[in-house]
């Protein structure tokens, strides 16, 4: 993990010691996670949390400028095959979401269940991320029902505020930050719980 961090803030990953599907998952997703993580400074510490449902181990990262929770996940030969990141989020008395993100996600998340998302209310960045990920994120979101509610969270270390979506299957954990035109400009998503079976 460290390994990890440290490549995706210098913008230049090791990806052989990454297995080959996942490997194309954070080249894909470094447009996003390289800003992330060089705004996030030197990693200060790393404390273990939990066992995943997957066979990943989960820690909190403490950094200059902030939290990360990431997970990981390894293949016989020490190869990284997967994880999860969620950047730590904090509610202040009185925050309120930031206007249109809301908004922004539930379009999304409409675009990615139907498996047609309007690229034109994405920034070009973003919008090539989401399209490459779409092989995995149409399925999930098919899969997860009727979006039932959206329950705004906090803001994040790059100013993207985070909800959580609870759908008739499952729910999910995203955030949004949106650019002057009022685009989603990135985010992060992370089921929350399993889609119901």
């Amino acid at each position: 993990m460290r390994r990890l961090v440290a490549g995706l803030a210098s913008g230049s990953p090791d990806y052989d010691k990454l297995a080959p599907r996942f490997a194309d998952v954070v080249r894909k997703d470094l447009p996003v996670t390289h800003p992330l993580f060089k705004s996030l400074g030197e990693l200060k510490s790393i404390t273990f949390r939990e066992r995943g449902p997957l066979g990943d181990d989960a820690y909190n990262l403490v950094f200059a400028n902030g939290e990360v929770f990431m997970s990981a996940a390894l293949d016989a030969d020490g190869r990284m095959v997967g994880g999860i990141l969620q950047p730590g989020f904090k509610v202040a008395a009185g925050m309120v979401p930031t206007a249109g993100t809301e908004t922004a996600l539930r379009r999304l998340v409409a675009g990615l269940a139907s498996g047609s998302p309007d690229y034109g209310k994405l920034s070009p960045q973003f919008a090539d991320v989401v399209r490459g990920d779409l092989p995995l994120t149409h399925p999930l979101f098919r899969s997860l029902g009727e979006l039932k509610s959206v329950t705004f969270r906090g803001r994040g270390p790059r100013g993207d505020d985070a909800y959580n979506l609870v759908f008739a299957n499952g729910e999910v954990f995203m955030s949004a930050a949106l650019d002057a035109d009022g685009r989603m400009v990135g985010g992060i998503l992370q089921p929350a719980k399993p889609p119901a079976r």
